[in-house]
C-alpha cells in the first residue's frame, strides 16, 4: 500500500505504535458527522491511526463504505457508541465485516463486544471518562484505554484532561500496567502531544485539531467556524441531543459544543428545567427561530486551531513538535 511510508527520521515509538502497526503516536478521534474514511485515510497516510466516526442513525452501508476507503491508506479504526447498538445492531456486523485494525467502544460496556472483536482480529480501545468506565473497560479485557477529559469536544466526561490522565495513569500502573493509553481532550499542538507522553501515555487522541481540514466532513461554514472560535467560546450542554431525540445520558456524557444563539438562550433554561424536549425541537426544527444557528461541537483546544491545513499537515506537525520538546530531555530545573 501507499501508505507504507519509510520510518522518519522523527520517528516517536510507543507501545501503541507498536501494537497498531503505526508511526507517529497520533489518533484522529472517531467524530461521528465530521470523520469519513477520507479523514481517517489522510490521518493514516501521515503515519497516525485514522478513526471513522459512527453516528446513532449511521447505516451499515456507509460504514462499509468508509471503510473500503480508509482500508486503502493502511491501519485505521472505527468508533461506535455502545449506548446505540441496542437499536443498531448492524453497525457492529459491519465492523465485523470490515475488520478494520482497532475499533473504539465507548459510551457504554463493552463486554459483550470484545471477544468477538478479538475473534475477527480486530484491537480493541475504550474510551473512559471516570475510574468507574476504567474498570468496567479492564474487566472486559480491552486492549487500550483511552482518557477522554472534559476538555475535549462532542460528547465527553466531566472531569478534566489533565486530572483524568493521572487519575488513569496511576490506576493502570499498579493495576494493568501491561496496557497502553491514549489521552483525548484538548490536544491541539506539540505541546500537548508531548505532555501526554511525557505522562506516560503511549499516544495522543486529537480530533478539534481536524476540524477545518478539508478532508473532514461538514460544509466550508463549518470549517471557517473552527478556525475563528476560541477555546472560551466551548460550553457543555444537552439541549442537541434534546432537540435532536438522541438517547444519551446526559447527566454522564454531556456535549462540548461552540456557543451559538441557540446554546446561550435554551442551555440555561435546561440546566434549570424551563424548557421542554419539545421546544427545544420547535426551535432547532424546520422553520424555527434557531435552525440556522451553526452547531459546531469542538473542544477547548479549538482556539489552538488557527489555520485550514490538511490533515496530513497537522499530524506531521503534532509529532515532529512533540518530538522537540520531547528531545530537550531533562528540564533545566531538574539538577
Amino acid at each position: 500500500m501507499d501508505s507504507q511510508l519509510p520510518e522518519e527520521p522523527h520517528a516517536i515509538h510507543t507501545r501503541l505504535t507498536k501494537l497498531w502497526g503505526i508511526d507517529k503516536p497520533i489518533i484522529g478521534a472517531p467524530m461521528a458527522g465530521r470523520s469519513g474514511g477520507h479523514l481517517a485515510a489522510a490521518v493514516s497516510r501521515a503515519g497516525g491511526l485514522g478513526m471513522i466516526g459512527v453516528g446513532a442513525a449511521t447505516s451499515a452501508e456507509w460504514i462499509k463504505d468508509n471503510a473500503s476507503i480508509a482500508a486503502e491508506a493502511g491501519p485505521y479504526g472505527i468508533g461506535l457508541m455502545l449506548w446505540a447498538q441496542d437499536d443498531a445492531p448492524e453497525q457492529w456486523e459491519a465492523v465485523l465485516e470490515a475488520r478494520p485494525t482497532v475499533v473504539s467502544l465507548g459510551f457504554g460496556d463493552p463486554l459483550p463486544f470484545v471477544e468477538q472483536a478479538h475473534k475477527a482480529g480486530i484491537s480493541v480501545v475504550a474510551p473512559v471518562n471516570d475510574l468507574a468506565q476504567l474498570r468496567q473497560a479492564l474487566d472486559a479485557e480491552v486492549d487500550a484505554i483511552c482518557i477522554q477529559g472534559t476538555d475535549a469536544g462532542g460528547h465527553t466526561g466531566r472531569i478534566g484532561t489533565m486530572p483524568l490522565m493521572q487519575l488513569v495513569l496511576d490506576y493502570i500502573e499498579v493495576n494493568a500496567p501491561g496496557i497502553p493509553t491514549a489521552v483525548a481532550g484538548g490536544i491541539g499542538s506539540g505541546r500537548g502531544v508531548a505532555a501526554c507522553l511525557a505522562a506516560g501515555a503511549d499516544a495522543a487522541w486529537v480530533g478539534t485539531a481536524l476540524l477545518a481540514s478539508p478532508e473532514a466532513l461538514g460544509s466550508d461554514e463549518l470549517r471557517a467556524a473552527a478556525v475563528r472560535a476560541t477555546s472560551d467560546q466551548t460550553v457543555l450542554t444537552d439541549i442537541y441531543d434534546r432537540a435532536e431525540g438522541q438517547k444519551w445520558n446526559t447527566d454522564k456524557w454531556p456535549t462540548r459544543t461552540v456557543r451559538n444563539s441557540f446554546v446561550d438562550i435554551f442551555g440555561p433554561m435546561s440546566e434549570s428545567g424551563d424548557v421542554t424536549d419539545a421546544e427545544l425541537r420547535d426551535a432547532r426544527g424546520e422553520g424555527g427561530d434557531f435552525s440556522e444557528d451553526l452547531k459546531l461541537h469542538a473542544g477547548q483546544g479549538i482556539g489552538l486551531l488557527r489555520a485550514e491545513l490538511s490533515a496530513e499537515e497537522i499530524v506531521r506537525k503534532l509529532n515532529d513538535d512533540a518530538y522537540q520538546y520531547l528531545r530537550r530531555g531533562t528540564l533545566p530545573c531538574v539538577n
